[in-house]
């Protein structure tokens, strides 16, 4: 790994004065330390966030759930609040990876490196959720579905912090299932049955999570999803063999959200 420096700051004003000058900001780093043991990534300045304490928690602001830049999987997973109003995240966040991950990792930086497979991402798109940027100079809200670009690729300029990921509380029924043979899954599918309708969003199987929507659960056709939904190749599967699990699991997730309760 190239030599680094390592800034701690205890503020977020702090931290975005850090990124100005070119640092990359870090909390669990499960996904960047083995990129840069990798010698993929080579930043001159790391700003770790685990000393802000206004980047973590999880609260209720209006009418959203508001979590923080530091906040771990598993601390989302076990939250009253997300069980009680965006399940569908906290059952994304309970399967992901491995223990140490899930202890370690948070959300934020989760989508900021928009993994193609990320539990995280599926699940967020589903519950329409939001996420804050701000650097030294600026702040903006800027929709998830438009945060991600491509496969490691988001709208976040470098000198950006994602300070917050915010989600609407709404009545709602969720489903979240996945497939996952291997050491990454092959399809993960994420439905959320509102009184707008039904989204149900499938990652895994191609760059970014392919996202549908439906008047209602009762009109979600598992086939017309994946013919549809974008394949790429690779150890996961041939694009017949991506399709074939899409449409399987798909609707397992509709006839588990039939069976499910509000959340």
């Amino acid at each position: 790994m190239a030599d680094f420096e390592l800034r701690r700051p205890t503020s977020v004003a702090e931290a975005v004065e850090h990124l100005a000058e070119g640092g990359l900001p870090y909390c669990g780093g499960t996904e960047l330390i083995p990129v840069m043991q990798l010698g993929l990534m080579a930043p001159d300045i790391l700003v770790d966030l685990k000393r802000i304490e206004p980047l973590g928690g999880i609260r209720e602001d209006a009418a959203e759930i508001v979590l923080g830049a530091r906040v771990t999987h598993d601390e989302t997973a076990a939250s009253p609040l997300v069980r009680r109003h965006a399940r569908v995240l906290a059952e994304a966040t309970s399967r992901l990876g491995n223990a140490r991950v899930r202890a370690t990792g948070t959300l934020a930086g989760n989508i900021c490196f928009a993994e193609p497979r990320s539990d995280v991402l599926t699940a967020l798109l589903a519950l329409e959720a939001r996420v804050d940027l701000r650097s030294a100079t600026d702040s903006r809200t800027v929709d998830v579905a438009d945060f991600v670009e491509g496969p490691f690729a988001t709208v976040r300029q470098e000198e950006e912090l994602l300070e917050a990921i915010r989600i609407p509380v709404r009545a709602s029924r969720s489903s979240y299932i996945r497939f996952q043979p291997g050491e990454y899954p092959t399809v993960t599918v994420a439905a959320v049955q509102g009184d707008g309708g039904c989204r149900v969003v499938v990652g895994a199987v191609g760059e970014i999570p392919g996202v549908f929507t439906f008047p209602s659960a009762e009109d979600v056709d598992a086939a017309e999803i994946a013919a549809q939904v974008d394949v790429t190749e690779d150890l996961g599967g041939r694009e017949d063999y991506k399709r074939h699990v899409t449409e399987v699991f798909v609707r397992r997730a509709m006839a588990q959200l039939a069976e499910g309760s509000a959340a």
